[in-house]
């Protein structure tokens, strides 16, 4: 799970670069045509990762939750004594 965390903040990390050096480009205009699309791919696969691994944490802390709550529920019936009929 910290992997996965760390790994969303190297994209984000990415994202956040790639994206500062397209407006960098932009502005100055000393950017070529090249350039510029190099950044967009750069910049459009850092987005794509950053949101996998998003889902990827997201699906993650999702099933952990699932299985805690199970688990917590079957600690709690199992500690509760028997009811007498």
């Amino acid at each position: 799970m910290t992997q996965l965390r760390q790994l969303r903040a190297v994209y984000a990390g990415g994202v956040l670069a790639w994206t500062l050096s397209l407006l960098l480009s932009s502005v100055w205009g000393e950017g070529s045509a090249r350039q510029t699309v190099v950044l967009l791919v750069l910049l459009a696969a850092f987005l794509v990762l950053l949101l996998w691994s998003t889902w990827c944490l997201w699906e993650a802390t999702a099933r952990r939750t699932a299985a805690g709550g199970t688990a917590t529920v079957a600690a709690a019936a199992a500690s509760a004594p028997a009811e007498r009929s």
